[in-house]
């Protein structure tokens, strides 16, 4: 192996050599890390066997409980329950319109979708986006209201203005990462 290659292998491991000049250097650090595996292997998640839209559904289903037990509130209590509900009903026909349309557009398959949904960064954006949902939802009584109601809670997806799943569904369906990026970095602002 090249010095180069070498470099490349302790990179794809999150590691870094400081000081190695010689090849011996590289070789004798790449030798003690040799079971170590890539960190794109390490963080793959097992791929559900489901469509798009209902993967994504039980996702907004964890993701709203997940933000219900962080506030300390019961969620089988009411009116936590139903936004519950309702985030998952209206994330999975949102995410049936938009995964079919994107997939037919772009001459793909919405299991290519999920796919794509379920590498590294487009799968942490899309829970960030779904717990900005949730964490909005539960927020004040007036957004429990919206969110309690179906028809107002999908117009709320709808005009993107909490969480653009529209846009999420795009760049997973074109595999661009920078707005995945964007996205995460945007996370502290909640």
């Amino acid at each position: 192996m090249k010095i180069k290659e070498l470099r490349l292998f302790l990179e794809d491991r999150g590691l870094t050599c400081p000081g190695c000049q010689e090849k011996t250097d590289f070789v004798r650090i790449a030798f003690q890390n040799r079971d170590k595996k890539p960190l794109s292997q390490e963080g793959k998640r097992d791929i559900p066997n489901a469509p798009f839209w209902e993967v994504w559904r039980d996702n907004a289903k964890v993701a709203c409980e997940g933000a219900v037990t962080k506030r300390g509130l019961d969620v089988a209590g009411q009116p936590q329950a139903d936004i519950c509900q309702a985030i998952a009903f209206v994330t999975e026909s949102f995410f049936m319109q938009h995964g079919k349309r994107t997939a037919s557009k772009l001459h793909k398959t919405a299991d290519a979708l999920l796919k794509t949904s379920y590498k590294n960064v487009y799968y942490d954006a899309g829970r960030v986006l779904l717990e900005r949902l949730s964490n909005y939802c539960l927020a004040s009584q007036s957004n429990q209201k919206i969110c309690g109601s179906i028809s107002e809670l999908t117009t709320l997806l709808e005009g993107a203005k909490v969480a653009d799943f529209g846009k999420w569904i795009t760049n997973v369906g074109i595999e661009n990462t920078n707005p995945m990026y964007e996205i995460l970095d945007k996370r502290d602002d909640l």
